[in-house]
């Protein structure tokens, strides 16, 4: 089965948001761009303005497709959709999904606790933030 999954990549002041994932939950412990489960009959942008609405009470507006990657983890495949993502300055508050989050410049992002889904999501950002 391959779950059809969504992250957020947003960027502010040259940072981007990373959330740890809570420990209790799949992936726990790990770093991730935030989001979640696409809903059926939801769009990748409705699902992902639901998602950080839920897991830390933000609004967003979704702006444009970075890009995909599929990742075969032990219990799941998922097929991660990445899209840049505006944050408008709400207060974030984490509601149980993650346990802390952190702005990084890129390149400070730490590559072996970053949920493996998300690393070619990285990489993509440092490609079009360099080009």
């Amino acid at each position: 089965m391959i779950l059809n999954v969504v992250a957020a990549v947003m960027i502010a002041d040259g940072k981007i948001f990373v959330a740890q994932r809570h420990r209790s939950h799949s992936q726990g412990g790990l770093w991730e761009f935030p989001g979640g489960k696409v809903e059926p009959g939801e769009t990748a942008e409705i699902a992902l303005e639901r998602e950080l609405q839920e897991e830390l009470s933000i609004n967003v507006t979704v702006t444009e497709y970075l890009a995909t990657s599929v990742h075969q983890y032990p219990d799941k495949t998922v097929k991660l959709h990445g899209y840049l993502c505006q944050w408008h300055g709400d207060q974030i508050e984490l509601t149980g999904s993650h346990e802390q989050y952190r702005w990084l410049a890129p390149q400070q992002v730490d590559r072996t606790t970053l949920a493996p889904a998300d690393l070619p999501l990285l990489d993509a950002l440092i490609n079009m933030l360099n080009s």
